[in-house]
C-alpha cells in the first residue's frame, strides 16, 4: 500500500501571514520613531498670549523669554529708548543678535504697531495723575530767536518750554519718542493732542537730528 501524498502547502496563508507581520513591524516602527522624535513642530511655538511685544515688554518681561538673559535684555531696552522696534526683525541691529539668534527667539516675540503702543501708553498715563516736572534753569518758555529743541534728546522740563506743551503733552511726547523718533517736526502729528494748529506753533522751535 503506497503512502499518501504530501499535502501542498497552503501558500494564501502563508502570503496574507507574512503581510500581518510585516504591518505589525511598521505599526511598532512608527510608534518608536514618534516616542524619539518628540513634540510635533506645533508644539513648540508658544500660545499667542505669551509673546512679549519688543515695543513694551518690561525687563523682567523680557528676562522671561527663553534665550533671553540679562545684558541682552538691557540691550533692547536701550535700542528700544532710541529708536523702538518696528518689527521683529529689526532685533538683528541689536548687539549680540545673529540670525541663529533671531530665529530662536522670534517664536517669542511681537510688535505692535507704533500708533498703537502709543496710544495703550497714553491711554494708561492718563488713568494717572501727572507728577510735576522740575524745571530747568531758564526755564520760561521758549521765545522766536531762541535756539530750538532736538526732540529726540529733549528732557520733560525742556519740553514744557515749548508753547502749548503742558506736563501731559510732554509725557506723550516722550512716549512716542520712545516708541519710535522723530525723523522731521511731522512726526509729532503722531502724538495725541498734537494737531495742525499745535503743529505749526511748535515748528519754529523744534528740530528732529
Amino acid at each position: 500500500m503506497q503512502p499518501a501524498p504530501p499535502v501542498p502547502p497552503d501558500r494564501r496563508a502563508d502570503r496574507a501571514l507574512g503581510l500581518l507581520i510585516g504591518l505589525l513591524l511598521v505599526v511598532v516602527a512608527l510608534r518608536t520613531h514618534g516616542g524619539r522624535s518628540g513634540l510635533r513642530p506645533s508644539d513648540h511655538l508658544p500660545p499667542v498670549a505669551s509673546t512679549a511685544d519688543l515695543n513694551r515688554a518690561d525687563r523682567a518681561e523680557l528676562l522671561q523669554v527663553p534665550g533671553i538673559g540679562p545684558h541682552l535684555a538691557d540691550a533692547i531696552l536701550a535700542h528700544r529708548a532710541g529708536s523702538g522696534f518696528a518689527n521683529v526683525d529689526e532685533l538683528r541691529q541689536v548687539r549680540g543678535v545673529g540670525p541663529a539668534t533671531l530665529d530662536k527667539l522670534r517664536p517669542w516675540l511681537s510688535v505692535e504697531p507704533p500708533t498703537e503702543a502709543v496710544t495703550r501708553a497714553v491711554e494708561t498715563l492718563e488713568r494717572k495723575p501727572a507728577a510735576p516736572a522740575t524745571p530747568t534753569k531758564g526755564g520760561s518758555k521758549l521765545r522766536p530767536g531762541d535756539p530750538p529743541l532736538d526732540m529726540n534728546t529733549a528732557a520733560e522740563a525742556d519740553l514744557l518750554r515749548l508753547p502749548g506743551v503742558g506736563p501731559t503733552l510732554a509725557a506723550r511726547i516722550l512716549l512716542a519718542r520712545g516708541i519710535e523718533r522723530f525723523k522731521s517736526p511731522d512726526d509729532l502729528r503722531r502724538v495725541k493732542g498734537v494737531g495742525v494748529k499745535t503743529l505749526e506753533n511748535l515748528r519754529p522751535f523744534v528740530v528732529c537730528r
